[in-house]
């Protein structure tokens, strides 16, 4: 290796190739292992709080948060919320290296504008939860976590008097409560597995009584806290979101762990 010697230094003399080399591994070490390179994009429409359109018609999907869904409190606040800051607007767009969409083909990113972090502030509004999905909900899980916590001591947004309480209803009697919020509580008599996702049985009625639905895609936020679903079999549990109807059956769809509570022993 050529030295250069000069005045007052002494530096090493190296070929395109190594400073190229050298570049693209700081490039690398200061976008973090799962990063890929930041991107600027148009927001031409806001689908919900968590959903935005870019022009050209990309979908992309903010990470780490799951906003309120149509239907629930505060839906609309969360919706406006996105739109007044990003709607027709230039935004900055910090998508995961390790998985770049989800099963609907929405680009995954963490969205910026003038600097604002956008996922983090619908969270610290109270018009947001926080959604552990690794490898991708797992970055900058601390800060989110934080936000949120913000939110919930003072009680804004979905954290306040003004969110509508969930109703409690029995796992027999969840069939009756169609389209309502509440916590499904009842004992698990048996969890099992397809393909894409892990059931909750709830009642010996099989194919008819109440089940909860762990799809794929959010089993890995219950790895990332050492919750096995299976571990759940023969427990008194509750479990809270929107009770939808499948077929014959009354079901809720579980995204992470905080949606299961199991009865003390």
């Amino acid at each position: 290796m050529k030295v250069f010697k000069g005045r007052f230094f002494t530096v090493p003399f190296l070929s395109f190739s190594a400073l190229f080399l050298l570049f693209l591994g700081i490039g690398v070490c200061l976008a973090g292992d799962k990063a890929v390179p930041a991107r600027s994009a148009y927001v031409s429409r806001v689908v919900d709080g968590d959903t935005v359109v870019l022009a050209g018609g990309e979908r992309v999907r903010l990470l780490g948060i799951d906003t309120p869904e149509f239907g629930e409190p505060f839906f609309t606040e969360a919706k406006e919320k996105t739109a007044s800051l990003v709607l027709r607007r230039k935004v900055r767009l910090a998508e995961c290296r390790e998985e770049r969409s989800d099963k609907y083909g929405r680009t995954l990113a963490r969205v910026y504008v003038d600097g604002l972090f956008v996922n983090g502030e619908l969270l610290r509004e109270g018009l947001a939860r926080t959604l552990i999905i690794p490898p991708c909900g797992l970055e900058k899980l601390s800060e989110l976590k934080r936000l949120e916590d913000e939110a919930r001591s003072a009680g804004r947004g979905i954290w306040g008097a003004r969110a509508e309480a969930p109703i409690t209803v029995s796992a027999e009697s969840a069939g009756g409560h169609i389209g309502e919020r509440a916590v499904v509580r009842g004992r698990v008599l048996r969890v099992y597995r397809s393909p894409n996702a892990v059931f909750l049985e709830f009642g010996a009625d099989k194919g008819r009584g109440f089940i909860a639905v762990i799809f794929r895609r959010y089993l890995k936020g219950f790895e990332s806290v050492g919750v096995d679903p299976e571990s759940f079999t023969g427990k008194d549990v509750g479990v809270r979101g929107i009770i939808k109807r499948y077929g014959e059956r009354a079901e809720i769809i579980v995204k992470g762990p905080g949606q299961i509570e199991a009865a003390p022993p």
